[in-house]
Parts: structure tokens; sequence; C-alpha cells
């Protein structure tokens, strides 16, 4: 049975065709735009965009490129609120298709069900979006996605880019997604248990500096792996992890010697993904969900993931930093 885990990142709104970190818009402001033809919309804030998203995705969507469905299911009756954040939960039905097969009993081995090429392997997730709230101290500009993944299933990529076209092309926003802080990233992803290979990179320049215009003389790269650490190693090698995160020109020494950047290999749901340390901005968090929650299906008990990621948004937000201009 597949285990379930969680996919966080952070959004914001941009005013599309606009430079960087510029015409940001306040998530929790009432707005009005006046589009082509004289169409007009107000929104007591941008939480309206994605319930509007959600209404205009409830009918199954077919990407015949990707071979993938997308469909929204929202009820109201799974929002929560408390006093720093309102939480919106919506349903997402996704599945690939384009491809027949036999669906055999595992035990007897006889075929139950021949799947077609237009039939589509539908799985449900959820998401929470998180709205954090204004106070004295910040206009919050930055939210937060939850994204429920079964195994090796998610909908993070699917979903982000069916709103970015949505909200592009209906009300000229451009939809952003990053990482939520760097430090929380390295502390959830990298993990003593998870590392697989450290890749220190070091520049490589000559002495003549006739060889050093234009690209530069190269680069070396040190390769450790099969890491045993015990713990005040770890908490040493820990620290240097989060110093190089920390800034893009930061080193990062080991064995007393000093290297550009560090990249570290890890085993996240048994996949490695490699990380570069001085390139966090657009990682995703992504981390277990307690087994718990699994229902014997294999899908999770909502009520209970709802109180799960409530949790979750309440320490990650912590950490966020949610004004941006």
């Amino acid at each position: 049975m597949y285990n379930l885990s969680l996919t966080a990142c952070s959004f914001y709104f941009k005013k599309t065709n606009s430079k960087e970190n510029t015409n940001i818009l306040n998530l929790n402001t009432p707005f009005d735009i006046e589009l082509k033809d004289d169409i007009k919309y107000h929104f007591k804030d941008l939480s309206e965009l994605f319930i509007s998203f959600f209404e205009n995705h409830k009918t199954l969507i077919k990407n015949d490129n990707k071979q993938q469905s997308f469909r929204c299911e929202y009820d109201k009756k799974n929002y929560r609120e408390t006093d720093s954040f309102r939480m919106y939960c919506v349903k997402i039905l996704s599945g690939i298709y384009g491809s027949s097969s036999d669906i055999i009993d595992g035990n007897t081995e006889k075929v139950q069900y021949e799947k077609k090429l237009s039939d589509i392997d539908t799985r449900p997730f959820y998401l929470m979006i998180i709205f954090p709230k204004d106070n004295e101290k910040v206009t919050v500009q930055k939210g937060m996605f939850l994204f429920q993944n079964v195994g090796q299933f998610g909908v993070k990529t699917i979903t982000t880019t069916l709103m970015q076209k949505f909200f592009s092309d209906k009300f000229g926003f451009t939809l952003k997604c990053n990482t939520i802080a760097s430090d929380l990233f390295v502390r959830k992803v990298i993990r003593k248990d998870s590392v697989k290979k450290l890749l220190m990179i070091k520049n490589v320049k000559s002495n003549d500096i006739a060889d050093n215009i234009g690209v530069g003389y190269g680069s070396e790269i040190r390769e450790i792996s099969k890491l045993c650490f015990n713990e005040t190693m770890w908490s040493k090698i820990m620290d240097k992890i989060r110093f190089v995160s920390g800034g893009k020109y930061n080193l990062f020494e080991f064995e007393q010697q000093e290297y550009d950047n560090l990249k570290v290999v890890v085993d996240i749901g048994g996949r490695n993904r490699t990380i570069n340390l001085h390139n966090l901005e657009n990682l995703s968090i992504i981390e277990s969900i307690p087994d718990n929650i699994r229902m014997a299906n294999g899908h999770p008990n909502l009520p209970m993931l709802i109180e799960y990621f409530q949790k979750v948004a309440t320490e990650y937000l912590k950490e966020m930093v949610l004004h941006i201009s």
C-alpha cells in the first residue's frame, strides 16, 4: 500500500507582465478589476480567485499531451479558520489514460477488467490553500499550498499549471510558487537517514589570467557516498549545510577544504532527489503524513488530514516571510 505524503510551497500573485517584486497583490485586501469588453469583477480578497478556479474546473479536463485528467470538488463545509489563518480545502480527482491493460485479482490472477485506452485510472487528492491573516505588523502577500500525495503520485504540477493559465487568461494575474523558507526546507528534507551523497563543488581558476576570461577555467566535484554519521558529526554537518543554504556565496567547509557550492542527494519516498543548496528558491518541502491518517483503502481520512494540515500550517507559518514588496 502506498504511503501518504505532503508537498508544501508558498504562493503569491502579481500583475502579469510586471517586473519582479513589483505589483504584488495583497491577499486579504478587497479590490476591483476591469477587463476587456468592460467586464468588471469585485473580490472581497484573493481567496475568491481560487473559488472561481474550483467552479470553472468542476467538469473533467483532459490533457491529451500528458494523458492526464483533472477536476475539482469544492465543499464549503471543509473550510477551517484559526486566529492566524484561513484554510480552504478542495478535493482534486486526477488520473492517467492512454494505455490499455488487464486488471487482475492479485490472489487468483484472473482478469477482472480489461482497461481500455480511454479509461482513466483516477485517484482522489486533497489540496489545502492557506491564507494567513493580516496583523498590526504585516499586510500579507504570500500564502501556502499543502498538497496531499499518494506514493509517487501527486497533483502539484498539473494543479498549479492550470491555475497559472486560468488566473492569467481570465484576470491578468500571474501566480508564482516558491519555497516556504530555505532553512525550514533544509531541516524538513535533509535528514541524517535520508542523505545518500554529498557533492562538493570547487570552482577552479588558473593562475594565468588569460585562462579565466569568459566562462572560466572549470570546476572540480568531490563526491562522498555511503555516508554514516553519528549524532555529533551529523550536527556539525547540518550546521554547515544550513550555513551554505543561507547565502548564495556562503562556502561549505569539509576536512579543512572550502567548496563554492554543495549539492545533497537525498532519498524522498524511495526516489533520489539532488538538491542544490544555493538554489532553494523554487523547491517544495516534501514530508510524510502519519500512517494513522491512511484508511484501509489507501486514501486519507479527511477530518484527520484537515486537522493534521492545520497543525503543519501553524508550524510552517512561524518561519515564513509573508510580505514581499
